[in-house]
């Protein structure tokens, strides 16, 4: 009788522990987070600046990384740029908006204007872009990324006060959210640079 029973209580008691590691798996898989920009199909095409404004480098002031990826800055042509980019002169690491990351495990030099340089960059380039005096969309991928989203305001008057400075008064002039793959950054923001940056 004891037999039976101690059998029938391992029989329930394995039973049970199946049940448990079901919904353990269940419970254990990482709640994926809302988007911080979420996915927008009317958001295609591209529409560019009437000027020359916002042309320069934005950078981070914040870390924004993923893994060993950390985005080191957000690049707006002049007309230009935009002129050569959108007639179909284009190349597989450059485009008039874009993102660009670098892999902080890979090599890297100090240039000449005192900034870390890495040897590996993950340029994401726009499969649709918005850039007007006071906003700035982009909707691009990297096979090591993922799809890549922003969605961020431009301050006009902070990035006049910035470019008088030469960006060297850290004026914060764009603000929003950036996504990349599954991980959302809800709230990123760049100051201004001028042209050589990298």
């Amino acid at each position: 009788m004891r037999k039976t029973l101690f059998v029938a209580a391992c029989v329930a008691l394995l039973a049970g522990c199946g049940q448990s590691v079901e919904e353990a798996k269940t419970a254990s898989a990482a709640p994926v987070a809302p988007p911080a920009v979420p996915v927008d199909p009317s958001f295609t095409g591209l529409t560019r600046p009437k000027g020359d404004e916002q042309f320069g480098y934005y950078l981070p002031v914040n870390e924004v990384k993923v893994g060993d990826y950390r985005l080191d800055n957000l690049h707006i042509a002049g007309r230009q740029g935009f002129n050569d980019w959108e007639s179909g002169q284009r190349t597989k690491t450059y485009a008039p908006v874009m993102l660009e990351f670098v892999d902080v495990t890979s090599p890297s030099r100090i240039n000449a204007l005192g900034n870390t340089v890495y040897s590996v960059k993950l340029k994401v380039l726009p499969t649709a872009y918005l850039v007007t005096d006071d906003h700035v969309r982009l909707v691009g991928s990297h096979p090591k990324l993922g799809e890549v989203r922003l969605d961020a305001k431009i301050d006009p008057a902070a990035l006049k006060k910035s470019k008088a400075t030469k960006g060297k008064d850290g004026e914060t002039v764009v603000t929003g959210a950036l996504q990349v793959g599954d991980t959302p950054f809800n709230t990123v923001s760049f100051t201004w640079r001028g042209g050589d940056w990298g």
